[in-house]
């Protein structure tokens, strides 16, 4: 729990949890119709998906365990306020390592790849993190991605608490119902009212913690509508929103 972390294991653990045994009958499903897309009596009726295949990678000869479908990258995004975008987003130089095995993939498969996409730290695509940890994918003809490369520095283990709250509403709700709690039980008794025959277990502090709970909640509004915070759940894919 305490040990820094990287992309690629995080995804793993993740993709493990989720996988369900249906999951591989799911999958074959989407191998025969894509097969049967492009039969040569349908590629005409399907023609711009035709076109996009040679942009994509086939998974017949990819290492299936770095083959991520696009709900766990979601979810991995939105657990630790990732952001999953094209490589034109990303403002710094990619590693020469990562150019390499495009290029080999390129030649393996004989496909011009495209929609290549990074996923990264959300202000890291913009400015230089200390702390930053990045992965290529590149889409493949079954609509999931697979993880070409990944650099950077591991993450601190705290970043999954500082993430955990902008995760979505329920997140954020629970966090400060936590945090509000903690604040109360933290508050001597004669901090708390004047009553000094009162008790550590009174309504004294139950009503304290109710109004510290209006207290930080208009708090938390402020610094949501103030400094155009947005839940991880709903930004993950959009480049016009950073911290």
């Amino acid at each position: 729990m305490f040990n820094a972390f990287d992309i690629s294991s995080e995804l793993l653990k993740i993709k493990a949890k989720s996988t369900k045994p249906e999951d591989f009958v799911i999958y074959e499903v989407k191998k025969i119709l894509n097969e049967a897309l492009f039969k040569e009596k349908n590629i005409l009726d399907h023609l711009k998906t035709y076109n996009k295949s040679f942009e994509y990678l086939d998974e017949e000869n990819l290492d299936k365990e770095f083959i991520f479908s696009q709900e766990t990258l979601k979810q991995f995004c939105t657990n630790y306020r990732f952001k999953f975008l094209n490589s034109q987003e990303y403002k710094f130089e990619i590693p020469y390592e990562a150019i390499l095995k495009i290029k080999h993939l390129n030649e393996v498969q004989k496909k011009h790849l495209d929609g290549i996409k990074i996923l990264g730290l959300s202000d890291a695509f913009r400015k230089k993190v200390p702390q930053a940890n990045f992965a290529m994918f590149v889409p493949t003809v079954l609509g999931n991605y697979y993880l070409v490369h990944a650099w950077g520095n591991k993450l601190p283990w705290y970043h999954k608490l500082v993430s955990f709250p902008l995760r979505s509403f329920e997140t954020l709700a629970m966090s400060l119902i936590v945090f509000v709690l903690l604040v109360t039980l933290s508050l001597p008794t004669f901090l708390i009212t004047l009553d000094r025959t009162a008790t550590y277990w009174c309504g004294y502090r139950i009503a304290t913690y109710f109004h510290l709970l209006i207290f930080f909640s208009g708090v938390t509004v402020y610094i949501l509508v103030g400094f155009n915070k947005r839940f991880s759940s709903s930004v993950w894919q959009q480049s016009s929103e950073f911290d």
